[in-house]
């Protein structure tokens, strides 16, 4: 039986950047879950990699994506 490591990042937000969230983690090792409350969307995503290292890999180009669409979201509404 091999090793499998699993990493869990959770979300709570308004719909639209629950969108973008979601779309960004549609990518191999990664399963997006989400579920609306109270006009919020609260989002999972979940890695699983049998290496350590890749999944480090991975959870770390997931938080780069999930910051640059949060700086894109602050960017627009400060305009």
């Amino acid at each position: 039986m091999s090793e499998v490591h699993e990493a869990t990042i959770e979300w709570v937000g308004d719909v639209e950047l629950a969108a973008l969230f979601l779309a960004a983690s549609q990518r191999p090792n990664c399963v997006a879950t989400s579920t609306e409350e109270d006009d919020e969307i609260h989002l999972t995503v979940k890695v699983k990699h049998t290496n350590l290292q890749s999944l480090r890999d991975d959870v770390d180009a997931l938080l780069v994506a999930f910051a640059d669409i949060e700086e894109g979201a602050k960017g627009s509404n400060q305009e």
